[in-house]
């Protein structure tokens, strides 16, 4: 067990706590414009590790991160010009890209694969979080591995507390099927899952 705090995500300290606790190695629960997510910082395999036991996720299953914006990724993967059009058309958004990752992330975040799934949050906290922040965070959703979706508050202190050490709330969020997830390192790109952005809107931009 660890002390969880609670803070609201408009209190004006709130990005700035968060930042302090993922750069000192600790676990965040913070919302998305789709889901919650769980949160440590995405450069040191120990806290990476954590949100694995937290979640009881297999360490086979590559976890996705996310970024301030197309800079600060670009660092880490391979943009190639399919991948640059749909950031450039959907982020910031609900839409997670699979690209080859350039070797600088620990191997918990890839699974071995070569590739890093990335995506920039459109949600105001999340914005401000990266004021903050100088490295991606991982941006799993804040569930049990194989469970449902948790949109509720209460259900998410419930489920984290005494297992993260700050929970973000931002109450309630609306139903969402998560961030849609395109791979772009096949050609063509392969819509490994359907999210918030629909597979009509993925084939009109194609």
């Amino acid at each position: 067990m660890v002390p969880t705090e609670v803070i609201k995500d408009s209190d004006p300290e709130a990005p700035r706590k968060a930042a302090f606790v993922v750069e000192s190695g600790g676990v965040v629960i913070y919302p998305t414009e789709t889901l919650y997510g769980i949160g440590a910082l995405a450069s040191s395999e120990s806290p990476v590790g954590r949100v694995f036991d937290i979640k009881g996720r297999p360490h086979g299953s590559p976890i996705p991160i996310l970024g301030r914006d197309i800079a600060m990724l670009e660092d880490l993967v391979e943009f190639n010009e399919t991948a640059a059009a749909l950031a450039e058309n959907f982020w910031p958004g609900p839409l997670t890209l699979v690209l080859w990752e350039k070797g600088k992330l620990p191997a918990l975040i890839t699974a071995g694969t070569g590739k890093a799934a990335v995506r920039v949050s459109a949600h105001p906290f999340v914005i401000r979080l990266f004021y903050e922040l100088d490295w991606p965070v991982t941006s799993t959703s804040a569930n049990m591995s194989g469970g449902g979706n948790l949109l509720g508050f209460y259900d998410i202190y419930d489920t984290f507390n005494g297992k993260v050490e700050l929970i973000i709330d931002s109450g309630n969020i609306p139903p969402s099927k998560g961030s849609t997830v395109v791979d772009v390192t096949t050609i063509p790109p392969e819509i490994i899952r359907e999210g918030d952005i629909t597979f009509r809107e993925l084939k009109e931009f194609f």
